[in-house]
């Protein structure tokens, strides 16, 4: 008996630990579900330090599955490479389909008036997901 009891508590803690990737939710509000079968990359970052300035990240999203319009690319915005202090997010919307095998370029701006973004020149960005806003 304790024999079962130990292969069910060991199927019961393998099967909460998985990792499920399709149609989970993301940053940003829970109705959101993340685009799986895509590959978001990033190509550069820079502070655009015209006017009040603002980071800007830029890069490539290559999908392997049909993307329906509208659609858009997340991440969140940290000061420096620990990405221990996040700034915030933001996103960019595409009203264009992608098919399998499609590669578009995608452009991430943010700014806040909390903080004087461009003190951040080694600024990165993370959690990059493809989404539907629900």
């Amino acid at each position: 008996m304790k024999g079962i009891v130990c292969i069910a508590a060991l199927a019961a803690f393998a099967v909460a630990s998985c990792d499920v990737n399709s149609g989970s939710t993301v940053v940003g509000s829970p109705t959101d579900t993340q685009i799986s079968g895509v590959t978001v990359t990033v190509d550069s970052t820079y502070v655009d330090a015209s006017g009040s300035g603002r980071l800007v990240a830029q890069g490539m999203i290559k999908t392997t599955v049909n993307v329906t319009a509208p659609w858009y690319v997340e991440g969140q915005f940290y000061t420096d490479s620990t990405m221990q202090v996040k700034l915030g997010g933001n996103d960019t919307q595409f009203s264009y389909p992608l098919s399998p095998g499609e590669s578009t370029y995608w452009t991430i701006y943010f700014y806040t008036s909390s903080v004087d973004v461009r003190q951040f020149p080694d600024f990165r960005i993370g959690n990059l997901r493809a989404i539907y806003k629900n």
